[in-house]
């Protein structure tokens, strides 16, 4: 009977913090195969930010919007956070867990106008390059577009992106060497594909962070805790294995 007992009491127990689990609500947008509605666990990110979440007693509900308005919601606190983002120019209302990605963005270009191969992205004098409304990249990388060492037009999405560059609109598109062939491979053709290629070098970011809301409620707490779930998954080997999976899932490579 006491056995009986006590299986009951640690279910119920069991059963008590399920329902105490918190549940916030997580900005974010289309960045396949890193974050989609209809993607796999939600994309590689999403679904690794999920996990830690989890890790941490933490459930989350995603609201997808477009980028710009993803960061503004969290920023002004209507959202606890938002998923996923480089270090900010201004992080005024923020701070970061993570990071869930280590960037690495390559320049695609077309093959009948190559571009070289670089170690500092002010070689690329007169190179035209494309960049996507909303996108972090790097503060280095605006600082020199601002200071004019480097030209950029601007465009709402990658594949249009895609397309302006095998129009020859623009010279060359950066954009995390993933995604990119992810998108090629999802949107176009075979014989689109064939035009392209991409650098080896690349401009490496800090890396892609869940971006906590300090205006939301009990914000700096939650961060805190997030990242204390991360460094514990990490340290015990459970963050690569998770993305692993998730890159597996969503046909990548780890």
């Amino acid at each position: 009977m006491s056995r009986f007992l006590g299986a009951v009491t640690g279910a119920l127990l069991a059963l008590a913090s399920l329902a105490q689990a918190e549940t916030i609500k997580v900005s974010t947008g289309e960045y396949a195969p890193f974050t989609g509605e209809t993607l796999p666990n939600g994309g590689v990110v999403n679904g690794l930010v999920s996990r830690v979440a989890e890790q941490a007693g933490v459930t989350i509900e995603y609201e997808y919007m477009p980028w710009k308005r993803a960061l503004e919601v969290a920023r002004d606190g209507q959202v606890h956070a938002s998923s996923y983002w480089g270090e900010r120019p201004d992080q005024s209302g923020l701070t970061m867990v993570g990071p869930f990605t280590l960037d690495r963005n390559v320049l695609f270009y077309r093959k009948d106008k190559p571009v070289s191969e670089f170690e500092d992205i002010t070689e690329l004098t007169g190179v035209v390059i494309g960049v996507t409304h909303g996108y972090s990249y790097t503060p280095v990388f605006w600082a020199n577009v601002e200071n004019g060492s480097i030209q950029t037009q601007t465009a709402k999405d990658d594949a249009s992106n895609f397309r302006k560059l095998l129009a020859g609109r623009i010279d060359a598109f950066i954009v995390d060497e993933y995604v990119g062939h992810y998108l090629l491979e999802q949107e176009f053709t075979a014989e689109e594909r064939a035009q392209l290629s991409a650098t080896q070098s690349a401009l490496m970011g800090s890396g892609g962070f869940l971006q906590i809301s300090l205006k939301a409620e009990g914000g700096a707490d939650l961060a805190a805790r997030l990242q204390a779930a991360y460094d514990e998954m990490k340290a015990s080997g459970a963050l690569d294995a998770a993305r692993s999976e998730l890159s597996a899932a969503a046909g990548l490579g780890s």
